[in-house]
């Protein structure tokens, strides 16, 4: 029940969006975002929040039904967990924003505790990837049966065209593993996201993928592919050079204020959820660097300790897909703030907890 459960949570929280002009569907969906949350958005950002800690707490509901699959053994997650308490009792104006980072920690625990069958799990994410590119495709010929994209851009279900191309990315080796054919639909709804740092981090991902393959045949045709995806970067880098570079450059200069912040407040951080910047560029209510964010959130003991939790995570893991799924993770957290979001975190903390499941059994294995 728990596995069908999870299930439904990696298929809906992605992409679940207001259900296209119903005024009675949506009244109350705003009804309650507000009672909530105190505002209304227009977006889906807050419906997948809410999505997400309803769909987190339920799934701890429907675990306690059922006996524990395997123990739990992780102390730098209990460390993490820790050091997020302790910030909020130095910022006890912060504890608003506790809550989502102990629903995200619980929803860990709970899948690595109680989850069991990981393999039909993963076609979850296949399935979204596959919807994503079914509807970007649709808003590349303008067509728009849910919602229309924001200035014009080419998001898929994420709402964002970043978050699209993020989710392509990290779905792209499990696609891979399941079928290699099906790994053209991540790759499409990747195109046409047109979102730099998914590409580059897939790129990066596919060398460590690939890599202990390279004497086999069928390497060879996957070096083309390689080949063919790197002169696509190329070529969208030099026709896009001027905007990216804007882009990376404001980018820097926020980091930069970022870290006057963290030597400032080494130890224990500026409080959870209190990043905001006011530039002559506007107004940034996220850092696109989550490991910035970690140390000016908690201070570098947190940093410290999320560093020991990835070093354990990926230290002996066996399933290459999921492992470099979540290496593409890492790397898209250089230069995007994908935890920052319900509709990707709650994929992404799944994917490190089957990464630690699949490491702990050894023999089963996403590839078919």
């Amino acid at each position: 029940m728990f596995d069908i459960a999870l299930g439904i949570f990696l298929f809906l929280s992605p992409i679940i969006t207001l259900i296209g002009n119903n005024a009675r569907i949506n009244g109350q969906v705003m009804a309650l975002q507000f009672h909530q949350f105190k505002s209304l958005s227009m977006t889906n950002v807050i419906l997948q929040s809410q999505f997400f800690q309803y769909g987190v707490i339920a799934l701890f509901v429907i675990a306690l039904s059922q006996k524990p699959a395997r123990a739990f053994k992780d102390k730098w997650f209990a460390g993490f967990l820790g050091i997020c308490a302790f910030s909020v009792l130095a910022h006890p104006k912060t504890i608003t924003a506790f809550t989502p980072i102990f629903l995200g920690c619980l929803l860990y625990y709970i899948v690595i505790t109680y989850a069991r069958n990981i393999k039909p799990l993963v076609y979850a994410v296949f399935a979204v990837s596959t919807l994503n590119t079914f509807f970007a495709i649709l808003q590349f010929f303008n067509i728009h049966w849910l919602y229309s994209s924001s200035l014009g851009r080419i998001d898929g279900l994420m709402s964002i065209s970043s978050h699209l191309g993020a989710y392509q990315a990290i779905a792209f080796p499990i696609c891979y593993a399941i079928n290699p054919f099906l790994s053209v639909v991540p790759f499409i709804g990747l195109l046409l996201s047109k979102s730099f740092t998914p590409i580059i981090a897939l790129s990066v991902g596919l060398f460590y993928f690939w890599y202990p393959q390279r004497r086999k045949i069928i390497i060879n045709l996957a070096l083309m592919g390689m080949i063919a995806l790197t002169g696509m970067v190329i070529v969208m880098i030099i026709r896009n050079y001027h905007p990216a570079v804007y882009k990376f450059l404001l980018r820097v200069d926020v980091w930069k204020s970022v870290l006057k912040d963290i030597l400032n407040h080494p130890l224990v951080g500026s409080g959870l959820g209190t990043f905001s910047r006011v530039t002559a560029m506007g107004h940034w209510q996220w850092m696109y660097n989550e490991y910035l964010a970690i140390a000016f959130y908690l201070g570098l003991p947190g940093l410290f300790c999320l560093g020991m939790f990835l070093k354990d995570k990926f230290n002996g893991a066996k399933e290459r897909a999921i492992v470099t799924s979540c290496f593409i993770v890492l790397i898209i957290c250089l230069c995007q703030s994908p935890m920052h979001f319900a509709r990707m975190a709650g994929t992404i903390i799944p994917l490190f907890a089957f990464m630690e499941i699949l490491k702990r059994k050894g023999d089963e294995q996403l590839c078919l």
